[in-house]
C-alpha cells in the first residue's frame, strides 16, 4: 500500500522523513533532496506496516480563493455599483508561485491509498489539507482513507509514536470546515466593506492614498484592533486628573514604628455617578478626611490605639502555569521590547529548526500527562542547562493538575522543551532575545517539579477610636521555585509581592497614632505597547456586561487567534494604521480617520459583535452548526436591499464624522499623489523632488523643470527656485523640507557638521529672504 503524508511545510516533511527512515544521511543532504524533489519517500516504513510512504508538502496555502475579478472581470473596478460582491459560489484557484509543488503533492495524493493529514493540528492546517486534497479531487475518492498525524514535538520518538497511533480524521475536517467558512466570511466582509470604505471616502472627500502612504482596508479582526487603540486614544484625550486622599496611620510602639491602611466603612452611596457602588475609603479634599477623622461614627478619639488582631500564616504559591504563545509574547515586550513577531520568528525556529520546543502557536498553558513525564525523565539535564541541584526538585513524578490536564492540552499543549536540549554552549553562541526566549520556556518548564514558593504573612489590624487598620507584611521562608529567577528584575511576568518585615508586636500592645490623609491622583491609560494590544486582543470582551458573552469571548479566546495576532499587528503597521514610539503605539492619521469612519459599525469596531461570530463558527468544529448556515447569515448583511446591511452602516457612520480636522493630511496625501512637497515662495507653483544622477536630492519649483526637447529649443525656465536636501552633511527628512516651504524654518535639527569637521552643532533651517538655506540657533 502507498501511504501519502501531507505535511504543511517542507521542514516538516525533512523531520518526519528523518525520524522514520533507516537514513544514514545529514539533514543537510536530506534537506537539498526535499528541495529537488518535493518529496521523500520510504520503501518500506517499520512505522507504518512496511507500507511505502511518501512524504510530500504544502508552502503553506497552495490553493486561495479567486479574487474579484476572477469570478467576473466587473469586479475589479472598485466601483460601488458593482457592490456587493457575493459569488454565487465560492471557487479556489491553485496559487502560480506555488505551482510546481501543488503539482507534485497532486501526483503524490493520486497514487496513494490512505492519505495522513500531517500538518499543524489547528484550523488552518486543517484547512490547508483539506482544500489541497478538495483541489486535487481526491476527497470524495472512496477508494481512500484519510487519516491525521496529531504530534506537537518534530523530535524523532514523538513523530515515530504519532504515524504508529493515527487518528481518525472526523474532527480535523470539521476544523477546516470552521476554517473555510472564516475565510469566506473574512473575504466576503473585507472585500465589500474596504471598497466600500475606500471609494466613499474618495468621492467625499477626494481622498486617495498613495500606496506609500498608507492603505484603506477593513476587516474582522483589523478593524476591531485599530478601533482598540483609537478607544485608548480618545480615554487619554477625554482623562481629566483628580486629587484624591486615601488615609494612612503611623503607629509608634516600643519596638519602633509600622503603617497602616484605613479599612473602609461599609457604606454604600446613594446618589451622584457612584450610586449603589461602595465607598473605597477615598476623599476629594484633606479636609473632608479631617471631619471623618473627628466623627465618632468614623473614628472619633485617635491619640492611642491598639492592636486588635495578629495574624502569622506560612502561606505558599505554586509556579505560573506554562506560556502560551500570547503570554510569551506579552513577557518578551515587556522585558526585551521585541514584537510579537520577533518572539514568533524565534520561537519557530526553535521549534522548526533547532527542534528544541513544542509547537509554538499554542493558546494553552497544560500539558498532558504524558509530556510531565518526558520531562520528568528530563530533570537532570534541564537542572544542569539552569545550573541548579536535582535536589531542588520535587521527584515523585506525581502528576499536578494545575499544570496537567489532558483535555486543555488535546489539540495544543503549553510552551515545553522537546526531548532534544542544546548544550550551554550552544545556548550562549545565540542572541540574547533566541537565549532569552528559549531559557523561559526551560525555566517554566522546570518550575513545576520545584517546590512551591513560602512565605510568612503577617497581618495587623490596629483599631483607632472606631475606624480600623491594616498592615500586612511577608518574608520568604523557602524560595522554591522562585530559585530560578534570583534575579529580581526576571520576576517581570510573576506576581511578586515585595518583601516587607514588620517590628515584633504583640495583640493588644497599645500604640500612639499619626493619622495622615495622603493625597494621590488618577492617572491616565497607559499608551498600548504591542505586547499589551496583544493582551487586550486575547481577553477581549473581559469587561462585557454580559455574562454570557463574557463567556464566548473567554472560550473562543477574544479577538484572533494565537497563530494571527502577531501578523495581525504587522499588517496594520504595515498599512500605516499605527506607528511605535519609545516602545508605546501612536494612531496615525489615517489610522484615527478610518476608525471615526467606521466607529458606529459594530462588525468593525465592536468586540462583541465579534464573539457573536465567533460562537457560530466555533459551533460548526463542535458539530453544532453548518458553514451553509453562517454564511447564509453573512450575506444577508451584503444585501443592499435589507432593512440593515453594510453599506448603510457604513453611510450612516462616515456622516457623522468631522473631516475638517483632517485638512492638512489630505493635502499632504494629495502632494504626496503628485509627487508636490509644497508651494513654490517665489512664483507659487508646486515644488517637486528631483533626483540627480550622482543620486543627491533636491528642491525644485515644477516651472523651473524642462524637457530635453525645450532645452534643446532654448527655451528658458520662468522660475529658478532650487534647494539642495542635504545641508552640512545632514540630509533633511520631507517634514523638514515642507516646513521650510511653509513656515520658512525647520525646528531644531541636530547633528549639523562644523565646517572645519571639529564636531558638530544644532540649528534651525531657516529660508531666508533671499530664498537660500540657512542656520539659526534655537
Amino acid at each position: 500500500m502507498i501511504i501519502t503524508a501531507l505535511a504543511e511545510k517542507e521542514s516538516q516533511g525533512v523531520e518526519y522523513y528523518l525520524a522514520l527512515s533507516e537514513t544514514t544521511s545529514t539533514r543537510e543532504k536530506i534537506t537539498k533532496i526535499a528541495k529537488q524533489q518535493g518529496y521523500l519517500e520510504i520503501k518500506a516504513c517499520k512505522y507504518l506496516n512496511n507500507n511505502t510512504l511518501i512524504i510530500t508538502w504544502a508552502k503553506g496555502h497552495l490553493v486561495r480563493l479567486k479574487e474579484p475579478e476572477e469570478y467576473n472581470e466587473k469586479w475589479k473596478d472598485w466601483s460601488l455599483e458593482n457592490l456587493p460582491i457575493v459569488p454565487d459560489n465560492f471557487e479556489y484557484v491553485v496559487d502560480e508561485k506555488r505551482k510546481r509543488q501543488y503539482d507534485i503533492v497532486e501526483k503524490k495524493l493520486k497514487i496513494a491509498q490512505q492519505i495522513i493529514w500531517a500538518g499543524d493540528i489547528d484550523r488552518e492546517g486543517s484547512y490547508i489539507s483539506y482544500l489541497i486534497c478538495k483541489q486535487a479531487k481526491v476527497w470524495n475518492d472512496e477508494r481512500k482513507t484519510f487519516k491525521s498525524l496529531w504530534i506537537d514535538d518534530l523530535t524523532a520518538k514523538p513523530i515515530r509514536k504519532g504515524f504508529q497511533n493515527l487518528k481518525d480524521i472526523d474532527y480535523r475536517y470539521l476544523q477546516a470546515q470552521e476554517a473555510q467558512a472564516r475565510a469566506i466570511a473574512d473575504w466576503l466582509l473585507g472585500m465589500n466593506s474596504s471598497r466600500y470604505l475606500s471609494k466613499s471616502l474618495e468621492n467625499k472627500l477626494g481622498l486617495r492614498v498613495p500606496e506609500k502612504e498608507g492603505k484603506i482596508a477593513s476587516g474582522r479582526i483589523i478593524s476591531p484592533t485599530t478601533y482598540f487603540i483609537y478607544q485608548r486614544e480618545q480615554e487619554r484625550e477625554n482623562f481629566v486628573e483628580r486629587a484624591y486622599y486615601e488615609l494612612e496611620g503611623t503607629f509608634t510602639h516600643p519596638n519602633g514604628t509600622y503603617t497602616g491602611k484605613y479599612i473602609p466603612a461599609d457604606i454604600t452611596y446613594t446618589k451622584g455617578e457612584r450610586k449603589g457602588k461602595k465607598w473605597k475609603g477615598d476623599c476629594d479634599t484633606r479636609e473632608q478626611w479631617e471631619k471623618l477623622i473627628a466623627n465618632p461614627s468614623f473614628i472619633g478619639q485617635f491619640d492611642k490605639g491598639e492592636i486588635v488582631e495578629l495574624e502569622k500564616e506560612l502561606k505558599e504559591s505554586r509556579s505560573p502555569r506554562l506560556y502560551s504563545l500570547s503570554d510569551m509574547q506579552k513577557a518578551m515586550d515587556k522585558k526585551l521590547g521585541i514584537s510579537p513577531s520577533e518572539t514568533l520568528a524565534i520561537l519557530q525556529e526553535l521549534y522548526e529548526t533547532d527542534r528544541y520546543v513544542t509547537y509554538p502557536r499554542t493558546s494553552s498553558n497544560h500539558i498532558s500527562v504524558e509530556r510531565f513525564e518526558y520531562l520528568h525523565e528530563s530533570l537532570y539535564t534541564m537542572t544542569q542547562l539552569v545550573d541548579i541541584p536535582l535536589s531542588e526538585c520535587v521527584q515523585s513524578g506525581k502528576v499536578d493538575g494545575f499544570y496537567v490536564n489532558n483535555k486543555k492540552a488535546a489539540v495544543h499543549a503549553g510552551l515545553t522543551p522537546t526531548t532534544e536540549f542544546p548544550t550551554m554552549e550552544e545556548i550562549e553562541s545565540w542572541s540574547n532575545e533566541k537565549r532569552t526566549i528559549y531559557m523561559e520556556v526551560l525555566k517554566r518548564s522546570l518550575a513545576i517539579f520545584l517546590h512551591k514558593y513560602q512565605y510568612e504573612q503577617t497581618k495587623i489590624i490596629t483599631q483607632v477610636g472606631n475606624g480600623k487598620f491594616q498592615t500586612i507584611g511577608r518574608v520568604t521562608a523557602h524560595k522554591g521555585w522562585k530559585i530560578l529567577w534570583e534575579d529580581k528584575e526576571a520576576l517581570f511576568d510573576i506576581d511578586s509581592v515585595e518583601e516587607k518585615p514588620l517590628i515584633k508586636v504583640a495583640l493588644n500592645d497599645l500604640v500612639t497614632p499619626l493619622l495622615t490623609p495622603i493625597e494621590k491622583h488618577t492617572s491616565k491609560p497607559q499608551l498600548y505597547t504591542e505586547g499589551t494590544l496583544i493582551d487586550a486582543m486575547e481577553t477581549a470582551g473581559r469587561h462585557f456586561e454580559d455574562e454570557e458573552l463574557r463567556a464566548i469571548m473567554k472560550e473562543t479566546q477574544g479577538l484572533g487567534t494565537e497563530a494571527t495576532r502577531a501578523p495581525t499587528l504587522e499588517k496594520i503597521k504595515n498599512y500605516h494604521w499605527y506607528v511605535v514610539k519609545k516602545g508605546r503605539i501612536h494612531l496615525t492619521e489615517l489610522g484615527r480617520l478610518l476608525c471615526q469612519s467606521y466607529s458606529s459599525v459594530k462588525i468593525l469596531s465592536d468586540a462583541q459583535t465579534t464573539a457573536l461570530w465567533e460562537q457560530s463558527l466555533k459551533k460548526i468544529s463542535n458539530g453544532e452548526n453548518t458553514k451553509e448556515r453562517f454564511l447564509a447569515n453573512i450575506i444577508r448583511y451584503l444585501n443592499r436591499e435589507s432593512e440593515k446591511n453594510l453599506f448603510n452602516d457604513l453611510d450612516n457612520s462616515m456622516n457623522k464624522v468631522d473631516y475638517l480636522p483632517y485638512k492638512d493630511y489630505m493635502e499632504k496625501l494629495k502632494q504626496s499623489a503628485t509627487g508636490e512637497v509644497g508651494e513654490c515662495p517665489k512664483c507659487h507653483a508646486p515644488v517637486r523632488y528631483i533626483t540627480s544622477k550622482n543620486k543627491k536630492v533636491f528642491l525644485k519649483c515644477q516651472n523651473g523643470l524642462l524637457t530635453q526637447e525645450q532645452l534643446a529649443n532654448g527655451e528658458v525656465a520662468s522660475c529658478d527656485f532650487f534647494l539642495n536636501m542635504e545641508v552640512a552633511s545632514k540630509k533633511l527628512t520631507e517634514k523638514m523640507a515642507r516646513d521650510l516651504l511653509k513656515k520658512r524654518r525647520t525646528s531644531v535639527v541636530k547633528g549639523f557638521k562644523k565646517s572645519n569637521n571639529q564636531g558638530t552643532f544644532d540649528a534651525r533651517v531657516i529660508l531666508n529672504d533671499d530664498l537660500k538655506l540657512a542656520f539659526e540657533k534655537g
